[in-house]
């Protein structure tokens, strides 16, 4: 600190504890209510000269009481505080002779005329950096509530345990800082203005992908739409065939009942008017009425046997949405692989059933297998016979009543020999460790992606996307490491 800096933050000390009735040292120091100080005997001897008087003989009979000489506030009492810290402060000026420090002084000030005078002459002199409860410059910062207080504030009981500074230390703190933020700002606008470039360029790319892919969901759906419209068509053609041939059926028999009903109503007449004929021939009567009769008879054999053709209710009113679900099957793109495991790469304490579908893992190793490349040499893993290299594949696995699972992909050329990490960079596509049973696998190589669903509801559970698959890529298994657990399953489609 140069002797200028001292000799300044001399005289601002010794002027914090000057009394501004005498300018000097406060001696024997009081407090009024208004937290304003005084020398004892010079505020005594103020109000002993009568300052009423000096405010006009209107004031003397509007105030009864005692001013005080900065801020006017009149007490209605004579009450006088010692002020003990500031008699030791004083003190302690005075041994390191710092009194003799003169600084000029502004007197007392004039009172106002009336009380709302003086309100709004606070408000003016507030505004200009003094303290609207004691009209003291502006010299102490209070942090908790992050206002300007005067000297007298800051002993007063409401900041004198807050936390305080030199208020022209914290402005020049905060115009340091806030020139810091200024410069780091200008120097991350070009970065900012990248960002802002990138996130216009993301906004486009979303709105073009999702046009993408809505014409993809609508594309995939309208492919299953057509089909189960040609079943419905497919179906309600047939019912309208076999309704035409029903309908057919029933109105030959009709009109062929009509017309032999008829003709017998006319031959039982004649019959029945030849009985009553003289010398008809009674040989040919006999042969004619028994025709008739059998002809009546096959009439009421007609009546008992009614065409027995009718609508095949299995056909239509059976299980259609099944029906209808087994043509789905036919053209869903991909549909469910066949899958089988390969024994060639089963780790020895992997027991693989006979169908080759499911792995169980056995605490007892299988002996005599012979340790190839193709095998997993310490970790219990097994792949599938059948690897993909390009296209759309999609399968699922039956995981188990345990977490410690592991399913996915591996690529041809991945390690199998030591422990394996199961990692992208290892060449292993994998999740695992999910609460399900059940977890379809989809495998999309040209678009590098591959995606795990809770076949329960068709829920994600986890995607790698933007891949770029090389190698011929292997489904990847690893059951539970429990030997109790259910094993490992292959759901394939019924055949």
């Amino acid at each position: 600190m140069t002797s200028g800096e001292e000799t300044g933050l001399a005289m601002s000390l010794v002027n914090e504890v000057t009394c501004q009735l005498c300018s000097s040292l406060y001696v024997d120091p009081v407090r009024l209510d208004c937290e304003h100080n005084y020398c004892r005997q010079c505020i005594i001897d103020y109000w002993k000269k009568g300052e009423r008087r000096e405010l006009g003989e209107m004031e003397e009979k509007n105030n009864s009481g005692f001013t005080c000489p900065l801020c006017c506030e009149i007490f209605p009492q004579f009450t006088l505080k010692s002020n003990k810290l500031l008699a030791t402060i004083v003190d302690r000026m005075r041994g390191l002779g710092m009194h003799h420090h003169k600084v000029p002084l502004e007197g007392p000030r004039k009172c106002p005329s009336s009380k709302s005078a003086l309100v709004r002459r606070g408000e003016k002199e507030g505004g200009r950096g003094l303290c609207s409860v004691h009209w003291e410059p502006l010299k102490m910062y209070c942090e908790e509530e992050r206002i300007g207080i005067c000297v007298v504030c800051a002993v007063s009981k409401d900041h004198r345990t807050h936390r305080l500074a030199p208020i022209e230390e914290v402005l020049t703190q905060c115009q340091e800082n806030f020139q810091m933020v200024v410069r780091h700002f200008e120097s991350q606008k070009d970065e900012i203005k990248k960002l802002y470039q990138k996130s216009e360029e993301e906004i486009q790319e979303i709105k073009s992908q999702s046009v993408s892919l809505q014409a993809h969901l609508i594309q995939e759906t309208d492919h299953l739409l057509h089909c189960i419209q040609r079943e419905r068509e497919r179906l309600c053609s047939m019912l309208q065939r076999d309704t035409e041939r029903l309908l057919a059926l029933r109105q030959k028999a009709l009109a062929h009942l009509s017309q032999e009903t008829d003709t017998l109503t006319q031959e039982v007449t004649s019959l029945s008017a030849r009985f009553q004929e003289e010398g008809h021939d009674p040989a040919a009567l006999i042969n004619d009425v028994q025709e008739v009769t059998v002809r009546i008879q096959a009439q009421f054999g007609v009546l008992d046997g009614e065409v027995k053709d009718w609508f095949d209710l299995g056909i239509y009113k059976g299980p259609i949405q099944y029906f209808l679900w087994k043509k789905l099957e036919e053209v869903i793109q991909p549909g469910l692989c066949t899958l089988t495991l390969d024994p060639a790469t089963a780790n020895p304490f992997l027991s693989l059933s006979n169908d080759l579908t499911t792995a169980r893992y056995s605490h007892t190793p299988k002996e005599g297998l012979s340790m190839g490349e193709a095998r997993f040499e310490f970790s219990p893993c097994v792949l599938a016979k059948h690897g993909f290299s390009s296209g759309r594949h999609y399968w699922e696995v039956e995981v188990g009543d345990q977490p410690d699972w592991d399913v996915g992909v591996a690529s041809e050329t991945a390690e199998r020999d030591g422990w394996v990490v199961l990692s992208p960079e290892n060449g292993y596509w994998t999740v695992g460790n999910k609460g399900v049973r059940r977890v379809g696998v989809y495998l999309d190589y040209e678009a590098g992606q591959l995606s795990f669903y809770n076949t329960e509801d068709m829920s994600p559970l986890f995607s790698f996307l933007g891949e770029n698959f090389k190698d011929t890529l292997y489904p990847f298994f690893y059951p539970s490491a429990d030997s109790s657990a259910q094993p490992l399953k292959l759901l394939n489609p019924r055949t």
